[in-house]
């Protein structure tokens, strides 16, 4: 049943990096990492690969986003409207991700409109392009929101987010158009920024909005922080000692 949890379905990640333009958080929420090939044979992103391009398992990754859904954001932040970020070639949506969105949405009770969010020119596939800055001139003028969205929370899915660059594009966009709250959920995060994610273990119950509010980039490290304290400690330690 799709209201029980299953084991080892309940852990997710949180990637809150603030947005560029506007200094607000852009809040994704990701079921694993994207882990290259060249690096290592591993079998979650092989999954999420293999949804994405044919289907497969597709009970698994509905499960799984229902129940961030229902742990994260039942009778906390309700959403207007569910859509989905199209591929880089124009006119062009993931039917996977369709497919998946669409029945979450009837799941959740909440409405999907696949063409909110339009691809109106072809880009080059941004995972090609290596730095946040030339993927975001990469897919600059390629999207746009097809709605009004005044006061509206609005759910994004996606397949992955590395850089940030189209999720940023996306919120920037949907804020313009008068959208409330907008939220990403992506299949996987690009695994070069883990160190910056928040692990949503299941053992800690906050809820969307306190999330959203308390967890941003940047963020950091225990360790990292222990060392500044240590440094500063010794810093002090020597001003206070007599010539």
């Amino acid at each position: 049943m799709m209201n029980k949890i299953e084991p080892g379905y309940e852990y997710s990640y949180y990637r809150g990096q603030k947005c560029k333009h506007c200094n607000k958080v852009v809040p994704v929420f990701g079921l694993g990492h994207h882990v290259p090939k060249s690096t290592v044979d591993d079998p979650f992103t092989k999954r999420a690969v293999y949804f994405y391009k044919y289907g497969n398992d597709s009970d698994y990754f509905l499960n799984r986003f229902y129940n961030l859904y229902v742990e994260r954001f039942k009778d906390d932040i309700s959403f207007d409207l569910i859509c989905v970020i199209p591929k880089h070639e124009k006119d062009t949506i993931n039917q996977n991700m369709i497919s998946l969105a669409t029945t979450f949405g009837e799941k959740t009770h909440v409405p999907v409109d696949t063409n909110t969010i339009k691809r109106i020119r072809t880009t080059a596939a941004q995972h090609g392009i290596k730095t946040k800055e030339e993927r975001i001139l990469n897919i600059k003028d390629s999207l746009d929101v097809t709605r009004e969205l005044t006061g509206k929370n609005i759910l994004v899915f996606d397949n992955a987010t590395t850089s940030g660059a189209t999720t940023q594009v996306v919120f920037d966009l949907l804020k313009e158009h008068g959208a409330n709250i907008v939220v990403f959920f992506c299949t996987t995060l690009g695994i070069l920024a883990t160190k910056q994610d928040f692990d949503l273990n299941p053992i800690f119950k906050a809820k969307a909005s306190h999330i959203l509010e308390k967890l941003h980039w940047p963020k950091v490290p225990k360790e990292a922080r222990q060392q500044f304290k240590n440094q500063n400690e010794t810093k002090q330690a020597t001003k206070t000692e007599p010539a």
